[in-house]
Formats: structure tokens, sequence, C-alpha cells
């Protein structure tokens, strides 16, 4: 008697992938621009039906050879067009051997279309499709296939060279190296003395209580130091923590929400400074919330519980190539994010999922009890529980999130009416005061009811407030400047000195500022300004002159 196949089978990685997916339309209601959320939206939709569209389709090893052979030739193409357009990169000045090599090789190698990827764009498309691009090398039984393979695995070599992502060259390393431990033991040896290398340095900066430490240690200091020590990256890596404690539960919204939330509430500035968060799984809680990460922190335990229970099974080329590639893909994730940022870096990541899930689904019905649910479901709910109870309140919190997503809308929509934007404003102050009635400290809502009141040129309550945010948290940079700010507006400049001197291009803002209160005819706190400019930086002729006209403007 043959065995009835269900109609409709489900693989483990549907569930939290079907959730992450969900996630997004949720994602599209804190959002304040909702016009800027339909491409990502439409990309995790494509990329949730690829994914169930490959787990179901290679059911037999000549269609699974098949798809992969046409994902893995989409990489070829691009690094193709890549290494012809290097010129256009210009990143030359990262790594001179490889400039003059991929200098070369573009005018070697003809163009085949005029777009010109970003390379680290590029080299998060490639870096997990050459791992499969190499086990399909490997697996070619005809000598033809297997030149064929070859040069496609050494264009997207180059490709990724090319690129010179130096986070993408890790992940990839990082997982070569993992996968020479499966068939080479002293390859394990390796990786347990780089794992106690890193533990090292984890505990050396945690005692230091600086990364920069690092710069101490011979041959790190010329190695791996510069990957590390990336104040650019730190400080926005910092100030998007800040904007998830601010939305915790909602996240800021899906699509391009984050270049204005990010300077408007986290660097307290008018335009636009970054685009996104240079980490994937900081962006993932951003534009798609708590739901979003839990749902993303479940895929992840659910796939690694499956290349742990089925690599047991003895060696297989083409399914360590789909988790390889997977896990040097997550390994970048840790310093980029570019698949938020140009949506076809999506297809990769979907695809190799699929890929995997069709061979570990053949594999289970074998021995389908194997599987287990719990464990992976378990590492999503520990974590749920781990950030909820760090929310403590959970109401007050709720009513600070709520509140600062009325607040983006009111700020940064457009178009709205002046009635409008007051309206949202005064709803967002409500949701802060509720947040302050439960929880006096709760850091989000006093420091976001402070900026308000800022705004409402009610400085002196703005400080009460700004106070009370720094009490609740001390280190928070945002706080700092904001109440800084508040004091220069009600002209304790000695208070707001030393909270503004360590600001990067604080002296500039501040003439800005200086300029910008003249216009509104708020001459004593323009004067405050210009003053506190001059505190931070004496040799200013020009301000000086400036402070001295508006002085006797404020007299007369």
């Amino acid at each position: 008697m043959t065995e009835r196949r269900p109609f409709i089978r489900f693989f483990p990685l549907d569930l939290p992938l079907g959730m992450f997916a969900l996630s997004a339309f949720v994602a599209i209601w804190p959002a304040y621009d909702r016009s800027l959320c339909w491409n990502t939206l439409l990309t995790l939709l494509a990329g949730f039906l690829l994914y169930v569209t490959i787990s179901r389709l290679a059911v037999s090893r000549r269609r699974w050879l098949a798809m992969a052979a046409f994902v893995v030739l989409t990489g070829v193409l691009l690094s193709i067009d890549t290494i012809a357009q290097y010129p256009d990169l210009a990143y030359a000045g990262k790594a001179g051997l490889i400039s003059r090599l991929s200098a070369f090789l573009a005018q070697v190698i003809p163009s085949p279309s005029t777009w010109t990827p970003v390379g680290n764009s590029a080299a998060t498309y490639l870096e997990g499709l050459i791992f499969l691009a190499a086990a399909l090398t490997l697996t070619f039984k005809r000598n033809v296939w297997r030149i064929v393979g070859v040069a496609g695995v050494l264009l997207m070599a180059l490709g990724l060279l090319t690129s010179t992502s130096r986070g993408a060259w890790v992940g990839v390393l990082l997982a070569s190296a993992v996968w020479a431990t499966l068939y080479w033991r002293p390859a394990r040896w390796g990786i347990a003395g780089g794992a106690l290398l890193l533990t090292g340095m984890i505990l050396y900066v945690i005692l230091q209580g600086d990364v920069t430490a690092l710069n101490d240690i011979p041959i790190l200091n010329r190695t791996l130091a510069p990957i590390f020590i990336r104040p650019d990256r730190l400080e926005v890596y910092r100030n998007s923590v800040y904007l998830i404690q601010d939305f915790p539960l909602t996240g800021i919204g899906l699509g391009e929400q984050f270049a204005m939330t990010l300077s408007r509430y986290a660097l307290l500035i008018q335009v636009p400074f970054l685009t996104y968060s240079h980490n994937l799984y900081l962006q993932v809680w951003l534009e798609q919330g708590l739901l979003g990460i839990v749902a993303w922190l479940w895929t992840l335990a659910v796939f690694y519980q499956a290349t742990f229970t089925y690599s047991k099974r003895g060696p297989d080329l083409l399914y360590q190539a789909t988790w390889l590639g997977l896990t040097a893909n997550l390994l970048h994730g840790f310093t980029d994010a570019r698949q938020y940022v140009d949506l076809w870096c999506w297809l990769p990541c979907f695809a190799l999922l699929g890929l995997n899930a069709a061979i570990v689904s053949r594999r289970s019905r074998r021995r389908p009890r194997q599987w287990r649910w719990p464990i992976s479901a378990g590492v999503a709910l520990l974590f749920l529980i781990v950030v909820l109870v760090s929310l403590h309140p959970l109401p007050a919190a709720w009513h600070a999130n709520q509140g600062c997503v009325l607040q983006a809308r009111g700020d940064l929509s457009d178009p709205l009416t002046d009635v409008q934007r007051t309206d949202l404003r005064r709803e967002a102050e409500a949701r802060y005061r509720q947040a302050i009635h439960i929880a006096s400290l709760n850091r989000t809502a006093q420091q976001r009811l402070g900026l308000i009141l800022v705004d409402q040129n009610r400085f002196q309550e703005a400080v009460e407030h700004l106070a009370l945010a720094q009490q609740a948290d001390p280190h928070n940079t945002t706080t700092h400047k904001g109440l800084a700010l508040a004091y220069v507006w009600t002209g304790e400049l000695e208070k707001a000195r030393p909270l503004l001197q360590d600001v990067p291009d604080i002296v500039q803002e501040l003439n800005t500022w200086g300029w910008w209160r003249s216009t509104q005819d708020q001459i004593e706190q323009s004067i405050n300004a210009y003053r506190i400019s001059l505190l931070l930086a004496p040799e200013q002729p020009e301000v000086r002159e400036r402070v001295e006209q508006l002085e006797k403007e404020f007299l007369e």
C-alpha cells in the first residue's frame, strides 16, 4: 500500500517566514509616510513566494539543480557587471592590488548594462551564492560543466573582491572556515583558536571600556582593529538602538522611514544624514517592529536547528552550500543591511532558504520525528519575554511608543495642515503624559515630551522633563544634547557647555540655530546660541560681531 502525500505540506520554515511577511504588513501602520512602504512590502512578499515556490517545486534532484543553477547564473551576471563597471564604483582607495586587478579586468570585460551596482549591495548578493556555485561545480560529472562552474566561481570571487566590501569578505572567510572544518580536522583547531581569540578581544574591550583598545594589541591593530573600530558605524548603531527604545513594539515603519526619524529624534538635526542602520538585525526591528525581529530570530533558529539535525546524516555538499551561504550573508548582516536599501539583495536569501527547505523536506519524510518545534520556537519566545520584561511596565512603554508614532506623523508627514500637525502633536503629548503617569522615569516619554515643549518655546518646562530623562538614562547622548539645547534657550550656558563639548559639529549647528532663532524674532535665544558657540570655539570673529549686533537690537 502506497503512502498518501498530503495535498498541502507545511515545512518547518513556513510559519516563521509567514510571520515575517505578516510583520511587513503590520509595519505599514507606524510609518509616517506610507507611500515609502510599498516597494519593501512587495519585495518581502515576493521573497516569501519565491521561498514557497522553490521549496515546493524542487522536489527532485534535477529540478533542484536547475533552480540552483539559475540563481547562480544571476550572481555570475552581476559579477560581470560589477567587474566591468569597477571604475564607476570609486572604491579604489580601499585595496591597491585589487584596484589594479579590477581596473585591468574592467578594460577587458564588456559591461552588459548601463546600471552601476553599489559595491556593498553586489557583495551582499554574491556572498551566499558563491558557496552554491562551488558546490554545484564539485558535483558536476562532465568536464565541460566543471569548466563552466570553475569559471563562474572565479567570476563571482572577482566580483566579491571588486566590491571591496570588508564585511562580505569576513562573512565569506568565516563561513569557508566552517566548511573546512567539516572535511579537515586541523581546521577545527583553527576555528577553536579563532573563537578563543575573539573571546579574548571581547573581554579586553569590555575591561578597557572602549573598542579602540584593540589598537594596543600588536598585529591585531593592523588587521582586525580597522574592521571593528568604525566610529561612524558605532555611532549609527547606538542611535539606532535609541530609536528601537523609542519604538520597541511597532518599529518606525516599513520602507525609507529611517533617515528623517534618525535625524529628527536621535541626532536632533533637521536634515537627513544616514539612510539605514548598517546592521541587518537592527534594521529588521526598526522597520518591522517587535513582531518582525521575533519572526526573524525564529526563522534563524528553525534554520540552524534543521542544519544541526540533518547534517548528522552524512556529508552533502549541496545542502552544506545552502546553510553556509546564508551564514556568510547573516555574518555580513552584523555590519551592513543592504537588503533594505537595494531590495534586490533579498533574492539570494529567500532562494537559499527555499533550496535548503527543499532538501530538508526530502530528508524529513524518511525520519520526520527528528524534528522538534519547541526548541526553535523557544529561542524566539525567550527573546520576546526578555524584551517585554525590559519594557516593564508595559503600558507605559506602549503609550510612549504610540506617542512617538503620532509625533513622527505630526512632524514629518507631508502634506498636512498646521491644524492637523498641532492635533497630532497634542495627541502625542497626551500619550507621553499617560506614560509618565504610569512610570515617571520612562526615558522615552520624558525626553520626547521635553522636545515637544522646546518646539512650543516652553523652555523651562522642557528642562524639567529632559533632566528627568537624563536621570532615567544618564548615558543617552540624545538626552544630553536635548537637555543642553534647552539650557541654551533658558540662558544656562555653563550647564549646557559640558554636555555639548563632545557633540560632533555642534559649533556649526549652534550658529545655524542662532541664525534661525533670529529669523523667528527670538533674539535672546539667538544670542545664547552664538554665545555658547563662542565658548566652545572662541576664534570666530564673525560670530562675535553678530552677537554684538544682536545685543544692540535686543537692548533697543
